[in-house]
């Protein structure tokens, strides 16, 4: 039998509509699948007014979870935080009931940033690296090179991101390179399985045997 992912993460696009046809997914999807725990990915540069209407629609679709990317420092959390709370609210859902992953590992400024995120708000479960998207950000090769050697700046991303989740006393996860295959593919999921990371991020299901072979 094939592997199936642990969860699924939905990632809206940018106008309301997309993400009412997120809420909307899924609604559909608990009701067929009321097991596979269901999470949405926020932007974390959404402004204010802009944060609090995209909550607005998609927290009554009760989502297990909110991935927060591009998240600078711990004050991004406790702003989440108080957004959900109001929404819960609005929605009639318990306060503090969904929780929260926070990538800090996708961007600079999270990871020079690493120890601000401990105990900023009960919700946070983990923290995440993204590889491929800081690379974008610092203009580096985000995959190892033929020899297996990362670049500078995404090698040290593994340890801050880890050091961060041990300080906030959470999991670390790590978002896979959708263009990895075959060993690269295998040789990242056991490297990120013997540095610590709990669990794996990735954008296709043709990952899912690699991961499950890792994480057996």
């Amino acid at each position: 039998m094939a592997p199936s992912a642990d969860a699924l993460v939905t990632i809206p696009g940018g106008s309301i509509a997309d993400w009412q046809a997120a809420a909307l997914f899924m609604t559909h999807r608990r009701d067929v699948d009321g097991e596979t725990p269901l999470l949405a990915l926020v932007d974390s540069s959404l402004d204010n007014d802009a944060l609090d209407e995209r909550l607005e629609i998609l927290i009554p679709a009760r989502p297990d979870g909110i991935v927060l990317s591009g998240v600078a420092d711990g004050t991004e959390l406790q702003r989440l935080d108080v957004a959900l709370a109001v929404a819960e609210a609005m929605a009639g859902r318990e306060p503090g009931e969904t929780p929260l992953i926070a990538m800090i590992g996708d961007n600079a400024s999270g990871l020079l940033s690493f120890a601000s995120f401990a105990g900023r708000t009960p919700r946070l479960r983990a923290v995440g690296r993204a590889a491929t998207a800081l690379a974008a950000e610092l203009q580096v090769p985000g995959s190892p090179d033929q020899q297996g050697d990362e670049s500078a700046p995404v090698a040290l991303s593994r340890g801050l991101t880890l050091l961060g989740a041990a300080k906030a006393r959470v999991a670390a996860l790590d978002w896979l390179d959708p263009s990895l295959a075959g060993e690269d593919l295998e040789r990242a999921c056991a490297a990120a399985r013997r540095d610590g990371f709990t669990a794996l991020i990735t954008e296709t299901s043709d990952h899912l045997p690699a991961i499950a072979a890792a994480y057996g």
